[in-house]
């Protein structure tokens, strides 16, 4: 029993070093058991590979390639453009790959929390809160019923609120280029390059806007972390102003 908790303690702690290469197929195994109830874990190996087997591993199946990093750690002020996390990864096996972002509040890249409608190859990081986050993907390949992972390592990304204070007034904030388009489903802000806006804030044309996962503008009220704001019809974010009986400041925060 010793022995089998020291291998996949072992596996954990050398997976979860943020400057390493991507975690391979059993190096992943033991971060996402990890995050898992620590009473399986007590009652011995039958839980784990209970766990395992769940998971449809095979090993038939190619474990993904990370082709790259995500970098060195980055600050950006409050409410500031981050720049896309993007990971380049691959299979020669025929699989599909999926992808699932998480983030973490201590540097690992086990044991985080799924962020919601985070499943592309890119992820933009939200700088509406500040604090230090670090940010890593599983990258899945699935075939047939089989499936293999892999984990990439962490990147930090660092809002300081001293930052939003420099930068606050939309006049020294500079506005993102591109235009606004429509479908049924709602307004969305497309880029000069094609691409277009996704969890995240922007500032277009003097006002903010905040961009939902389908890169859809948010309307009425939004918490974002522990911050209330308020969207008008338009999509603009409300300030200086008072809505259903709460007063909104000049950073559109409910006060």
């Amino acid at each position: 029993m010793r022995s089998i908790k020291k291998g996949l303690l072992a596996g954990i702690v050398i997976c979860c070093m943020p400057m390493m290469t991507a975690c391979s197929f059993q190096e992943t195994l033991g971060v996402l058991w990890n995050s898992e109830d620590k009473s399986a874990q007590e009652e011995g190996t039958e839980s784990s590979t209970a766990n395992l087997t769940a998971a449809n591993i095979d090993e038939s199946v190619e474990q993904p390639t990370i082709n790259n990093e995500l970098g060195e750690p980055v600050t950006y002020g409050l409410n500031g453009e981050a720049e896309v996390l993007s990971v380049d990864a691959a299979v020669s096996d025929g699989g599909t790959l999926t992808y699932q972002w998480y983030r973490n509040n201590v540097d690992s890249n086990g044991g985080g929390t799924e962020i919601e409608g985070a499943t592309e190859a890119s992820y933009t990081p939200a700088t509406t809160e500040p604090g230090t986050v670090y940010y890593y993907v599983v990258v899945t390949n699935t075939v047939g019923d089989g499936i293999q992972l892999t984990t990439s390592p962490t990147k930090c990304v660092t809002v300081t609120e001293e930052a939003a204070e420099a930068t606050g007034a939309a006049e020294e904030t500079a506005d993102a280029e591109g235009t606004w388009q429509s479908s049924d489903n709602g307004w969305w802000f497309e880029y000069t390059d094609g691409t277009y806006p996704t969890n995240k804030w922007e500032h277009i044309e003097g006002e903010w806007y905040s961009f939902d996962e389908n890169g859809y503008i948010r309307r009425g009220w939004y918490q974002d972390g522990e911050k209330w704001y308020y969207f008008n019809d338009n999509g603009s974010m409300a300030h200086d102003t008072d809505i259903d009986g709460y007063h909104l400041g000049s950073d559109g925060v409910m006060q």
